[in-house]
């Protein structure tokens, strides 16, 4: 059985949908970058995660996020520090089958969430303002 990597934030930003070849175990990635180490951890004494799978109950995977790690250099613009989610569904797909995944971070206090790239000032991830991330990931057949 091939496990297939699903990155939920840019299946989300590209349109929701993702397409992987049938027989595949799905595994969830996702995480929070920032210019610094402190900014990550900031997020993560912040945040609460959770995946819905199906629409069934949400699940906190809060405490999943990796040991923070330096990024390569031109690893993602603006960001030199990362953690990630991989989050094994134990799904596996056959041709024609489909897996909806809906991640939601909210946080407890304000986080920066990035640096306007004029003003220079920090864009704040907000309590009350929960991000959710949806990616419906259909087999091929």
């Amino acid at each position: 059985m091939a496990e297939e990597i699903v990155h939920v934030f840019k299946c989300s930003a590209e349109g929701g949908e993702s397409t992987v070849p049938a027989g595949s175990r799905i595994v969830l990635l996702f995480g929070w970058a920032a210019k610094n180490r402190g900014l990550v951890q900031a997020f993560l004494n912040a945040q609460t995660t959770t995946i819905s799978l199906n629409g069934a109950a949400p699940i906190d995977i809060s405490d999943s996020y990796s040991a923070i790690k330096e990024l390569p250099a031109g690893g993602f613009p603006g960001a030199k520090f990362a953690s990630n989610v991989r989050h094994d569904t134990g799904v596996t797909l056959s041709a024609g089958q489909s897996l909806q995944a809906d991640v939601t971070i909210a946080v407890s206090n304000p986080v920066i969430d990035f640096f306007d790239e004029e003003t220079h000032r920090p864009v704040l991830f907000q309590p009350g303002q929960p991000a959710s991330f949806s990616c419906r990931i259909t087999a091929s057949a």
